[in-house]
């Protein structure tokens, strides 16, 4: 293994990672790639680990949001939902450097471990995050302790330009696609940090500070001026060669391609099988009952509990006349009617919108669009897609197949 993964690989994982904090699952993850150090069983090992820690950022929340006011609970909410879309863009960002890297070894693949290690290492550091704000509130009232100063200095000025420069130089760096990668990533994590900003100004009691924001701000921005100049000097340590950015101009679409000339009639089949998941979204303070057949008897009541982070969530596994055949948490299999059941969209990011279609298929003509992370309910399904009904502000019923990727089956977390 060369020095320079070597040494990725323990700022990452094992060697003082970004949060400072040892975690069980750290020991766990360690053991699995001493077992299997080859370049796959390392890989493996990452992306097992990662699933761990998505489930222990779950956790996390659940805990913390139980621990707090309801004021505390929407700004979390909010920064949370703020992360989502950041995330992903971050995945995406680390692809593109440790693929640039990978390439340009011609087969250097321990790059690909380091790359699945990076995607890890996000939702852990926001884990351990959540786990030290946990922490500090069994322990007592949580305080700040830092000094900062009560307006904006040059400091904190200079972190956030630097943040926009060392994006920028980073995605310069690994070509065209690699400078939209980076804009992407720059405009989630601003947003991301902002919003978290506001959190941790709550959390610390600092409403009304306008110091505190400013220097919280700046501590964010600092830190992600370390993890980007770690990604430009592993580029550069590598050899990785600047893109002159010289790529063929895409073609539009629009120019070329024909005029929908298909049915553009709603596909609503009366029953079917599904595969994805979902929540209660039952208003009824009675609870929710589950029948062993379409209208059927009752076999068990889903208590009612809207506001709470833990929320229930079922698998979808068919539908029937606006029947969901659903699989509870404990194994248990039964009916629930569809309007009961819902998903929230995946629309996080400024401008995100959702098109649900005619049938389920991406390339289908849209029935209409719906902007922001609204709720819709669920009334039938063909594999991951679903067949939901979305009432529109000014009141007409929206109805449509909602794609995979923008279905969310739990608002309150990381919606995996």
């Amino acid at each position: 293994m060369k020095l320079a993964v070597v040494s990725a690989l323990c700022l990452l994982l094992l060697c003082g990672v970004a949060w400072g904090t040892e975690h069980p699952l750290d020991a766990e993850i360690e053991a699995c790639m001493d077992k299997d150090p080859s370049t796959h069983g390392m890989i493996e090992c990452a992306r097992e680990g990662a699933k761990k820690w998505d489930a222990e950022l779950n956790r996390a929340y659940r805990e913390l949001m139980g621990l707090l006011s309801k004021e505390g609970q929407d700004a979390l909410r909010t920064a949370q939902r703020a992360w989502i879309p950041w995330r992903d863009r971050e995945f995406g960002l680390v692809g593109s450097v440790y693929g640039a890297i990978y390439n340009s070894l011609d087969g250097g693949t321990m790059w690909l471990v380091v790359n699945a290690i990076a995607e890890m290492e996000v939702v852990r550091g926001r884990t351990l995050e959540l786990l030290a704000w946990t922490g500090e509130l069994k322990a007592g009232k949580p305080s700040f302790a830092g000094d900062y100063p009560g307006k904006q200095t040059d400091a904190q000025l200079a972190a956030a330009m630097k943040v926009k420069n060392e994006s920028e130089r980073l995605g310069k760096r690994i070509g065209e696609q690699g400078a939209k990668t980076a804009a992407a990533n720059l405009t989630a994590w601003e947003d991301f940090r902002n919003k978290n900003v506001l959190f941790m100004t709550w959390f610390y009691g600092k409403k009304g500070d306008k110091g505190f924001p400013l220097h919280a701000r700046m501590l964010m921005n600092n830190d992600r001026v370390k993890r980007l100049e770690g990604m430009y000097e592993d580029l550069d340590r590598e050899g990785v060669e600047e893109s002159s950015g010289a790529t063929e101009t895409p073609q539009k679409i629009e120019d070329s391609r024909e005029p929908f000339k298909g049915d553009r009639s709603l596909y609503l089949p009366a029953e079917g099988e599904c595969d994805f998941k979902a929540y209660i979204i039952d208003p009824d303070p009675k609870g929710t009952n589950v029948r062993d057949a379409p209208g059927g008897k009752i076999i068990a009541t889903l208590p009612h509990r809207p506001d709470d982070p833990d929320i229930i969530t079922v698998g979808v596994a068919g539908h029937k006349n606006k029947w969901l055949s659903v699989v509870l948490h404990d194994g248990r299999k039964g009916w629930v009617f569809g309007e009961l059941v819902g998903v929230s969209l995946r629309n996080y990011a400024p401008g995100d919108v959702a098109g649900l279609r005619t049938r389920p298929s991406p390339d289908a003509p849209a029935t209409g669009d719906i902007f922001g992370d609204e709720e819709v309910s669920i009334i039938g399904g063909e594999g991951k897609w679903a067949l939901v009904q979305y009432r529109h502000p000014e009141g007409h019923m929206l109805t449509g197949w909602l794609d995979p990727v923008k279905q969310c089956a739990n608002p309150y977390s990381t919606c995996p």
